[in-house]
């Protein structure tokens, strides 16, 4: 009988002791589950979901190629298909909040190199400084990121919100829209672009389309044109390629691409691109934002005698409110339009005798945009018709394999090398793009320029690589392309460009490029499998 007792007390205690314990369990789980879930997006969160996608569609923005090559297959393929100009689809916003998501839960997606030039809140520095690892502050840290990446397109759960006059924007764009229907046929008929966009008006648009809604001035030049006023009819938007522009955004365009802004508004922050694409401003990239930069010239001795006296009584008056006088060296700070003549410019505020001091030479050389490495045509010409060389290359584990394998099919070369930031990013949009080709027909494989089969590895892990990726241990193929003349660059720097040569099914070079761009690549392809 007391053994029975016994074990009915067990039975009894059990229950007793267990449920609290379980309660307590449920709860916590409960409230992290909560934490967690509370900083996800919602569908009212996607305040700008088309500008969101033209910016994931810009392969030439390196702070969202990392963040594309961890969206899904359809959300890509959805991409892919946006023409960036209409509003997307229910079923591309309902992909990108999926995937947004699912990035919340993922390792921190801050890298230092990706986002140099994005402001970030302070509420997203106190995170990182903590480096959470998972739970509800991971979560809130990649909320956050997101939202200082894409600060119009994203709300924002911290206390730095973007302002944001959202009034007439949706009227704003179909304005746009208007344009860019009007520029088309304007191009087509004359054969360019107009001088200005009054010359649109009336055979391609109408007067008002000119006109945005929230510009309660009606148009009256320089107040939301920067006074880029159009001299024939009333304009709230700056058109990029007026006669005093049309030089320096022929340069731009030839380095920045289609992206390049042509047509903005710069109350709703609103641009629409030469490729025809709408997408608000910055912080992606330089030619996201204004097209103004902050200038400093620094006067080691008193002011040049011949400066213009407006100049010289807003330098007189910088100096009066104190701080910018060092010593003997008066600092004045102003704006001046990137795309202007520098040195007119410079001339024009400061003065020829300050120009030709060793301080606005300086200045000078300072605003004046380093150029960017570029393709050697006649080298690269050079390669155009030439055999690969039967090389022995290899590969992951160790064995020695040829390129002569994959005769018979095309096949796209890509040299990259593990030290670069791009290059992963780039080998995954072009993996994204050969979903579209028999695998048959044409096939991509990665040839590093690192012999550290561990960092390739690792490469190919992060980014989630399946195209066959080797070594090339005694630099055949670098010897072949003579790489750092084809870049003009010096020998002893670092490869931070994708090279890619498409071949011939007879491995024969057909084209090579540099850091080529996913569309440009498939049009080249198209023509070739035919």
């Amino acid at each position: 009988m007391p053994k029975t007792i016994l074990r009915l007390k067990v039975r009894v205690l059990l229950p007793t002791i267990a449920t609290p314990l379980i309660i307590t369990f449920l709860i916590l789980t409960s409230v992290t589950f909560a934490d967690e879930n509370q900083f996800l997006f919602h569908l009212e969160d996607l305040k700008d979901p088309g500008s969101l996608a033209v910016k994931l569609q810009d392969t030439r923005a390196v702070v969202s190629n990392p963040i594309v090559a961890q969206l899904s297959a359809e959300t890509q393929r959805l991409l892919d298909e946006y023409d960036g100009i209409s509003s997307p689809s229910p079923a591309l916003q309902k992909a990108l909040l999926d995937d947004l998501n699912r990035l919340l839960q993922v390792p921190s997606l801050y890298e230092a190199q990706h986002l140099a030039n994005i402001e970030l809140s302070e509420q997203t520095q106190a995170l990182l400084a903590r480096n959470p690892q998972s739970g509800a502050d991971l979560t809130r840290l990649n909320r956050f990121l997101l939202a200082d990446v894409y600060p119009y397109e994203l709300a924002s759960t911290s206390k730095k919100q973007n302002p944001d006059d959202s009034t007439g924007i949706e009227k704003c764009r179909e304005n746009l829209r208007q344009i860019k229907l009007a520029l088309a046929n304007h191009r087509a008929e004359v054969g360019g672009e107009p001088q200005w966009l009054s010359e649109l008006s009336p055979q391609y648009l109408a007067e008002k389309v000119l006109l945005c809604p929230a510009d309660t001035t009606v148009g009256i030049p320089g107040v939301l044109t920067e006074d880029g006023f159009d001299p024939t009819l009333p304009c709230s938007y700056l058109y990029q390629f007026r006669p005093d522009q049309k030089t320096g955004q022929e340069f731009l365009l030839e380095i920045e691409g289609d992206m390049l802004p042509i047509v903005r508004c710069h109350h709703h922050l609103l641009n629409l691109s030469v490729s025809g694409k709408i997408y608000r401003n910055g912080p992606q990239r330089k030619i996201y934002n204004n097209s103004t930069v902050e200038a400093t010239a620094i006067f080691s001795s008193d002011l040049p005698e011949d400066m213009p006296a407006e100049v010289r009584k807003q330098v007189e008056e910088q100096l009066l409110k104190g701080g910018n006088n060092n010593g003997k060296r008066n600092i004045f700070q102003f704006q001046i339009n990137s795309s202007d003549d520098l040195q007119t410019k410079l001339k024009e505020q400061l003065g020829e005798a300050f120009l030709e001091s060793p301080d606005g030479k300086a200045l000078l050389k300072q605003l004046t945009p380093t150029p960017t490495a570029s393709i050697d045509q006649e080298e690269l010409a050079l390669l155009l018709g030439k055999p690969m060389p039967d090389i022995v290359l290899t590969d992951l584990s160790g064995k020695p394999v040829k390129l002569e394998t994959l005769r018979g099919k095309f096949v796209l070369v890509n040299l990259f090398s593990t030290d670069s930031t791009t290059c992963g990013p780039k080998l995954k949009l072009m993996e994204r793009l050969l979903a579209n080709y028999d695998a048959t027909q044409l096939q991509a494989v990665g040839i590093s320029t690192d012999d550290s089969a561990k960092a390739i590895e690792a490469l190919k892990e992060k980014h989630q690589l399946s195209m066959p990726l080797w070594m090339d241990k005694n630099d055949q193929i670098r010897t072949f392309l003579n790489i750092q003349s084809l870049l003009n660059k010096d020998a002893s720097e670092p490869q931070t460009e994708l090279i890619t040569l498409l071949l011939s099914r007879e491995l024969v070079v057909k084209d090579v490029f540099i850091d080529v761009d996913p569309k440009t690549l498939s049009t080249k392809i198209k023509n070739l499998i035919r």
